[in-house]
């Protein structure tokens, strides 16, 4: 399953990315092993500002990277794991593309509402614009919930307050609109849904 860059542009917003992330179940990684090698990437370290843990593997190919999240994704930042199989119920086949929209692939990619979640986990500056991004279109905030309640509730708390932050900023705009190339209805509709979403997600882990 596509879990990072390319699977938010399936829900729409086009950007630039030259990292694949793809989490897959340990019986596969042979397969995937042979795909990557074949199509010239070479096995490298992870990067340590990988913004998740447990078991990966990172082929590289000139500026082009994959990373293979085996049997599930952990987030470093607040030290949950969400299994191979929890992602894949909640994931469904999606055509998606790189930066030209004219290239496109069909791919199965997790749920608008299991990418938040992820994101909201680990929480980098990249993962909050695509959060503000993925919520153009209202998630189901219940669902969202439901992923998260597992999860280290303080943690989870302190990285909505992080975004809830960012999207009173000044200089929001900019790095949107850089990043997505949006307009301006785009953009304030964006900020306003991701924005009641945001605060009902918060008032529902403060009780």
């Amino acid at each position: 399953m596509v879990i990072g860059g390319y699977a938010v542009t399936s829900y729409g917003f086009p950007r630039f990315s030259v990292d694949l992330d793809l989490t897959i179940p340990i019986s596969e990684v042979p397969f995937f092993k042979d795909q990557v090698r074949q199509s010239g990437f070479v096995f490298t370290k992870g990067k340590e500002d990988l913004a998740y843990a447990g078991r990966f593997e990172r082929y590289e190919k000139n500026l082009v990277s994959i990373d293979l999240l085996i049997n599930g994704v952990a987030s470093r930042q607040t030290g949950y794991c969400y299994p191979f199989c929890y992602i894949f119920k909640h994931s469904h086949i999606r055509e998606t593309s790189g930066w030209d929209p004219a290239n496109t692939v069909k791919a199965r990619i997790a749920t608008k509402e299991m990418l938040i979640a992820l994101k909201i986990h680990s929480m980098r500056t990249a993962d909050k614009r695509d959060i503000i991004m993925l919520c153009y279109e209202r998630p189901a905030v219940h669902l969202i919930i439901t992923h998260l309640k597992e999860g280290p509730r303080k943690k989870i708390q302190g990285h909505i307050d992080e975004l809830r932050a960012l999207l009173r900023s000044s200089a929001l705009k900019d790095s949107l609109k850089g990043v997505y190339s949006i307009d301006e209805f785009i953009y304030k509709k964006t900020i306003k849904n991701c924005d009641q979403t945001m605060d009902e997600l918060k008032k529902s882990f403060s009780e």
